[in-house]
């Protein structure tokens, strides 16, 4: 088939919550296409929904049109997350003709073998639990609630989404330490298994570098970011963003 890219990935979609950008996701699929689309994890907030049931209109549409992908000839792979860890226990089979896998392989154009995962593997390496660690957290959580009510209000209004919580988390100290720390142990984790790089989610950081001379790249989410990680036909990487009902691709990368 005629697709625009060779593969998509995408995580943190966080379906069953109210921070869920799923209708700005639909926009997003309608507009793009690929042979191979990687669900990394957090697809459906299962977590959040056990205290606070919730699953809109759009969201269900989200799953839909995933599904109908995969039916017309698109590759369409899940790999479970944290929030969505109960599907890890089904790993090898298919939902809906989508395969579940812990992990994948994931190879490049030229050749280069990348580590698809979503990325909460690496928790126990990387949080130290310091008080600044701590605190942020915490603050963290009262600032996405604030984020939710502000874009809530502003979709209302017919507005764009604004990004609070991220441009927030890229003014807090402690923020910026563990996702520099969780940027080098992905790194070093991926090479100490043989990959050439790692492709993940997780900690809602879009990003494409190479870190001592091994690719980390992580798609982003759609909760603050709307992000999706891309891949050319000739194996360029490069992070795609929806902003005002147009798909942007803001970083481009040789893998």
């Amino acid at each position: 088939m005629s697709t625009g890219y060779r593969t998509l990935w995408l995580s943190d979609i966080h379906l069953g919550t109210r921070s869920s950008r799923a209708e700005e996701l639909l926009h997003f699929l309608e507009e793009t296409a690929a042979d191979r689309i990687y669900l990394v994890g957090d697809v459906v907030d299962l977590q959040s929904m056990k205290s606070r049931p919730l699953f809109a209109d759009t969201h269900m549409r989200v799953v839909s049109e995933l599904i109908s992908l995969a039916s017309r000839g698109t590759e369409v792979i899940y790999i479970p997350g944290n929030h969505d860890f109960e599907f890890r226990s089904i790993a090898g089979r298919d939902i809906c003709g989508i395969p579940v896998l812990l992990e994948a392989c994931h190879v490049t154009p030229g050749g280069k073998r990348l580590l698809v995962t979503h990325g909460d593997v690496l928790d126990e390496c990387i949080r130290m639990g310091t008080n600044l660690e701590k605190f942020g957290a915490a603050a963290y959580f009262v600032v996405r609630q604030l984020d939710e009510t502000l874009n809530r209000l502003r979709r209302c209004l017919g507005q764009d989404y604004f990004p609070l919580s991220a441009l927030v988390k890229e003014k807090m100290r402690g923020a910026q330490e563990y996702i520099q720390r969780f940027e080098a142990i992905a790194a070093e984790y991926a090479a100490g298994r043989g990959y050439d790089g790692i492709v993940c989610g997780h900690i809602h950081r879009p990003a494409i570098r190479t870190i001592n001379g091994t690719l980390y790249a992580n798609d982003g989410d759609w909760v603050e970011h709307g992000t999706a990680l891309a891949e050319n036909s000739d194996g360029q990487l490069g992070i795609l963003g929806w902003q005002s009902d147009t798909v942007i691709e803001s970083v481009v990368s040789a893998a």
